[in-house]
C-alpha cells in the first residue's frame, strides 16, 4: 500500500513538473511574439515594405554573434506569398575562405506603414529590427535590434562617404545606440573561395 501512495506522489510531481515546463515554454513563446521597440527606439512612420525589398549592403554595424569577423556582408528582402519576408544574409568568412549564409522570416509588428518589424533565425523566438531611418529614394537606411545592442547601417551600394556615414551614426545614436561600438564592414571579397 506504501509503495502504491509513493508512486502515486510520484507520478503526480513528474506530471506537475512537466505541466509547470509546458506553461514555461508558452508563456516564453508568447513573450517571444510580442515584439515591441525600447522607449529610445523610433521606427519610420512612413515605412513602405515593398521598397524596402531588395539587395543591400552592410556598411557598418555592432556585431551580432554570428557576423564576428566576416566581411562582404549583404542581406537580400523578398516578400512571401503570406505576406512574410524572406531574409537571406550572407557574408564572407577571410579566416576560411569561406561564404557564409543565414536565413530568417521576418513578419510586421506594427502597423503596415511602421519600420517595426520581428525577424526569427530560429523559430518561434522572434527579435526587434526597427528602421528608424530610410532616405526618400530608400538606397540607404539605419536599422536598430535587440534592445539597442546591434545596429545595421545599410545601402544599395557597398560605399559610402564620410559624410553621409557620420549623418547616419547621428541616427543611430539618436535611437539608443552606442556610436562607439559600430565599424565599418570590409566588402570586395573574392566571389569565389581563394586556394
Amino acid at each position: 500500500m506504501r509503495r502504491k501512495s509513493l508512486q502515486a506522489c510520484t507520478s503526480q510531481r513528474s506530471a506537475a513538473t512537466l505541466l509547470a515546463g509546458g506553461v514555461g515554454i508558452a508563456a516564453g513563446w508568447y513573450v517571444a511574439q510580442r515584439v515591441s521597440p525600447p522607449p529610445a527606439v523610433q521606427p519610420v512612420r512612413d515605412f513602405n515594405l515593398e521598397r524596402y525589398l531588395g539587395h543591400w549592403y552592410e556598411v557598418a554595424r555592432i556585431d551580432f554573434m554570428f557576423e564576428r569577423g566576416i566581411t562582404s556582408c549583404t542581406a537580400d528582402y523578398s516578400l512571401n506569398n503570406d505576406g512574410t519576408v524572406s531574409v537571406f544574409n550572407q557574408g564572407f568568412d577571410p579566416e576560411k575562405g569561406v561564404w557564409k549564409s543565414a536565413k530568417a522570416i521576418a513578419k510586421l509588428a506594427g502597423s503596415p506603414n511602421e519600420g517595426a518589424l520581428k525577424v526569427s533565425f530560429f523559430r518561434p523566438f522572434y527579435s526587434g529590427y526597427y528602421v528608424v531611418h530610410v532616405d526618400e529614394a530608400y538606397q540607404h537606411a539605419v536599422v536598430v535590434g535587440d534592445g539597442c545592442k546591434y545596429c545595421w547601417i545599410l545601402s544599395r551600394s557597398p560605399d559610402m562617404d564620410e559624410e553621409l556615414y557620420t549623418e547616419l551614426l547621428s541616427v543611430a545614436a539618436a535611437n539608443g545606440v552606442d556610436r562607439g561600438k559600430m565599424h565599418r564592414v570590409p566588402h570586395g571579397a573574392p566571389l569565389e573561395p581563394t586556394e
